[in-house]
């Protein structure tokens, strides 16, 4: 008999006992529903991951940082001294706790390390004021050292990095520094006023100004957003270069490590974590991205689990189905049908009730991702968010995979069926 001949006829034999099939197909579903609705908050919570992780951070950057021990004589608390020497330990322990000079010239010698970029220190700024308004005001300033992602209000910047004499403001300061929108204030000037590191004089000693390029603003798909004043790296150090005490040694909290190509940062990472220690936006993604796959994994568990149960189901529906027809199934192997045959039927009738359930429960979980404007508009996300993605291979393996299961749930009853003596069973009634 043709194998399209036997998949057909296992089709009819189902639509005989359509009660049975549909209370099998749907307990299926449930299963499938609950695994395909994890698969789809799983590629959207992935999704929406990246797009978090990459506004985080310079995905070919790391941030490299001193290495502390916590143990030996040198973790001990140093005893303060009036001597001449004081200025000679303040100078070690810059060099202990803090990037100093030498370890930026070392971290350039690293393969694959294009430019090393030290955390210059703002806290010689003593204030900014705008050219639309005569107040002071004490903001927070930072210095954009790399192409982390930004999301703006006006403005723009060429790889989101201000050019030496741009500066970006945020949003939240428009209003305050006397500028009627975000639009108004591009091209206006901002004056940074500049103490010098070995005046005792309140007032600041130096001021700069720098065109405002950009405003910025907060996103929910960037992590760490902290409204600041921005300058470029070439002001930066020259601000440090004028409030930095000439009698200390350069030091910074931490350097950024450009590398040259985004598969070579795991090997600067790893060579760095010899001396230093290395990070990277990396770091952050695998950490996310293990806590939305265990969140997966644990509605898929729960998916697992009601299939578990549907399997009994299958093989309940099967038996029973054998059970009915067992005089149907003699007549047929009186009239020359091979057991192989009639085995191959029930496992296509379990087949075809792990399609449907499939496909019951692949639908009502695709239907969900309807509910993606809802959900972001819940949980104040932007819109167009989508935290429910189809992925369509997902779907279909999971199909399939459905299907399999029924066909070995169907097995031992496709055998019972095979094994029958044709005349024995034309004796059932």
């Amino acid at each position: 008999m043709r194998r399209i001949d036997i998949i057909k006829r296992a089709g009819r034999n189902l639509g005989q006992s359509k009660g049975r099939t549909i209370l099998t197909a749907l307990a299926i579903s449930v299963g499938a529903f609950t695994i395909g609705l994890a698969l789809m908050a799983g590629e959207g919570g992935r999704l929406y991951t990246n797009s978090m992780v990459d506004a985080a951070g310079d995905k070919k950057s790391v941030s490299v940082y001193k290495k502390v021990t916590s143990s030996g004589p040198d973790s001990n608390l140093p005893e303060y001294s009036d001597s001449e020497d004081t200025e000679k330990d303040q100078s070690k322990a810059i060099e202990k706790y803090s990037m100093t000079d030498n370890d930026v010239k070392k971290i350039q010698k690293v393969p694959h390390v294009e430019k090393v970029t030290p955390a210059y220190s703002m806290y010689g700024v003593l204030y900014a004021k705008s050219s639309a308004s005569d107040k002071k005001f004490v903001p927070s300033v930072t210095v954009k050292f790399d192409k982390t992602r930004m999301e703006f209000a006006a403005g723009n910047l060429d790889n989101f990095m201000p050019k030496k004499g741009e500066v970006v403001i945020p949003e939240s300061y428009v209003k305050e520094m006397g500028f009627s929108d975000a639009k108004s204030a591009i091209g206006q000037t901002i004056t940074l006023g500049l103490k010098k590191g070995d005046s005792s004089s309140k007032n600041a000693d130096k001021e700069i100004s720098l065109k405002v390029a950009a405003v910025d603003k907060p996103s929910d798909t960037i992590l760490f957003y902290q409204p600041a004043v921005r300058v470029s790296v070439d002001d930066a150090k020259e601000i440090y270069a004028f409030s930095h005490a000439k009698n200390l040694p350069n030091d910074y909290s931490y350097v950024i490590a450009s590398v040259d190509d985004e598969k070579n940062v795991e090997a600067v990472k790893s060579e760095l974590g010899k001396d230093y220690m290395a990070s990277s936006v990396q770091d952050v993604r695998k950490a996310m991205l293990t806590f939305v796959n265990m969140a997966q994994m644990a509605l898929i568990g729960f998916g697992g689990l009601a299939l578990l149960a549907s399997v009994f189901g299958i093989v309940n529906t099967m038996y029973i189905s054998v059970l009915e027809r067992t005089s149907q199934i003699g007549l047929m192997k009186a009239l020359g049908m091979r057991g192989r045959d009639i085995g191959k039927m029930f496992r296509y009738e379990a087949a075809w009730v792990g399609l449907l359930g499939g496909l019951i429960g692949v639908g009502l979980a695709s239907l969900m991702s309807l509910l993606n404007p809802m959900i972001a508009s819940f949980l104040k996300l932007e819109q167009g968010t989508n935290l429910l993605v189809i992925n369509p291979l997902q779907m279909g393996l999971l199909i399939i995979g459905l299907m399999i299961m029924a066909v070995l749930s169907g097995w031992l009853p496709s055998r019972k069926a095979t094994k029958l003596d044709p005349i024995e069973a034309l004796r059932t009634e």
